[in-house]
């Protein structure tokens, strides 16, 4: 009984359209306003990229902390266990949250290297991610407002089997300042936190930062 009833009320529908054809005009209309919604939406999405990677549950309580109350959107990546922020503010959140000492711990990983080769020696390997984490750290630094360009030198050294005989890393960073700017003391503190976290192992002392007046 049911079924004769669904059967009879599909052929009713069907002679209604049949009977207007205005209907499926409407129908295929309201589709392809959905589709245009769709793909609107889809295109105002903003792209995400990787602010921190590898950090202590502290730091990252902290960090998601801070951008909540900058109301900044954030989300997390189950593969890398990464906070990913929009991409045009990566830098800028950055330079904020090293000015508030974050992150405290060491190791901050980037995720810069999407294009590896396939079979790539472990020293190949660390060249790029240094040449890259250089690059990185170098396009932040030029976010701050007096600086006009950036130079990142990292130096890590080997690891060693001897802990007597281990050197701990360190950096130079050049900076080539606007005319008639200088870096304050609050903007040379985040220049050397953001150098020293990105680097595990390196303290803030042996980094090294040098405008065109000398070291800073």
């Amino acid at each position: 009984m049911n079924a004769t009833a669904a059967q009879t009320k599909s052929l009713e529908w069907l002679n209604r359209l049949r009977a207007n054809p205005k209907i499926p005009l409407i129908v295929a209309g309201s589709a392809a306003v959905a589709v245009m919604v769709a793909l609107i939406l889809w295109a105002k999405a903003p792209d995400y990229r990787t602010l921190f990677s590898n950090l202590s549950d502290q730091d990252g309580g902290a960090i998601v902390s801070q951008l909540t109350q900058m109301n900044i959107p954030y989300r997390f990546s189950e593969a890398s266990g990464a906070i990913e922020v929009p991409a045009d503010k990566v830098h800028e959140l950055r330079l904020r949250l090293a000015q508030q000492g974050l992150p405290k711990g060491g190791a901050v990983g980037f995720e810069l290297l999407d294009q590896e080769k396939f079979g790539i020696s472990q020293f190949s390997e660390q060249v790029n991610y240094q040449r890259a984490l250089e690059g990185e750290l170098s396009r932040t630094i030029e976010t701050i407002g007096p600086v006009k360009g950036a130079r990142v030198h990292l130096a890590m050294p080997k690891p060693s089997l001897f802990v007597r005989e281990q050197k701990s890393p360190s950096a130079s960073v050049t900076v080539n300042l606007l005319p008639g700017r200088a870096l304050d003391e609050g903007q040379i503190s985040a220049i050397v936190h953001l150098v020293s976290s990105a680097v595990a192992g390196l303290p803030p002392g042996n980094v090294t930062l040098v405008d065109q007046g000398g070291i800073c």
